[in-house]
């Protein structure tokens, strides 16, 4: 699912190029803003209230990251995870 979603974000951005726009990887924020914005809108004052205060700044470079490496590399740990689990007795 995640690598599906990486695909889709890729293909995203292949489509906004196809349309005559420069090529560029958009952000995380940016495409989550395009979604829905009023539940981006929500996100930092409910991590830094009801969670963390220090895990907004973390959490914000993550969404300046492009869409599509950030649930690539959540699959690449999901994969390792399992990987590491079954070779464990």
């Amino acid at each position: 699912v995640l690598f599906g979603l990486a695909l889709l974000f890729v293909a995203w951005d292949v489509m906004d190029f196809a349309a005559g726009n420069p090529w560029k990887n958009t952000p995380l924020g940016q495409r989550w803003f395009e979604l829905h914005k009023n539940s981006l809108l929500l996100v930092q004052p409910a991590i830094e209230r009801h969670i963390a205060a220090w895990l907004w700044p973390p959490f914000q470079w993550v969404l300046t990251q492009p869409a599509w490496l950030v649930p690539a590399m959540l699959g690449v740990l999901v994969l390792l995870i399992k990987i590491v689990r079954r070779r464990s007795p």
